[in-house]
């Protein structure tokens, strides 16, 4: 049996985001399957730290990969993968872990899903933090040369759910153009 269909793991991960008042029977595949992914590659974490990690992540490939099919070029993936590098004790295979699961989950995300990532950084994330993870995902995004118009758009998107101010994120905008 895959480990990753085991009940502990399943009732472990609904533990993790039982606290937003979600119910047993929600279901969040996609975002399940990188929360399993990140406790296997930080099994001493705090569940905290794995969800903003995973929301975070979920976001980087939601505004990466806007253009087209939903998949991050080579330069996005090698600025996902060094961003996830400045994680403490996140290692190498953890790495290729996530990135593996982004790839295979980020094109299937639900809007209930991604909507999840958003409420989990408005609820762990003051605002000054909100602009730092906006700055890191116009820098992935942006890592092919320019950030495209579905990329600009999807960032604003993410910047109006996460409450952050249009002048904070046009700042973030200039700093990466």
């Amino acid at each position: 049996m895959d480990p990753r269909e085991s009940p502990r793991v399943r009732w472990s991960v609904v533990g993790l985001l039982a606290w937003l008042g979600l119910k047993r029977g929600d279901t969040y595949p996609n975002v399940d399957a990188l929360l399993a992914e990140l406790r296997r590659a930080l099994p001493d974490d705090e569940s905290v730290v794995l969800r903003y990690i995973a929301a975070v992540v979920v976001l980087l490939g939601k505004v990466a990969g806007a253009d087209a099919d939903g998949r991050l070029t080579e330069n996005e993936e090698q600025t996902l993968r060094s961003s996830l590098a400045h994680i403490n004790g996140l290692s190498s295979d953890a790495i290729e872990a996530l990135t593996r699961a982004l790839k295979g989950k980020l094109p299937e995300l639900r809007d209930e899903e991604l909507a999840l990532c958003v409420r989990e950084l408005k609820t762990l994330c003051d605002g000054r933090e909100r602009v730092e993870i906006l700055r890191l995902l116009a820098k992935v995004a942006a890592a092919d040369g320019r950030l495209s118009p579905a990329e600009r758009a999807e960032l604003h998107n993410v910047a109006a759910d996460l409450g952050v101010p249009e002048s904070e994120l046009a700042a973030v905008e200039e700093e990466i153009a």
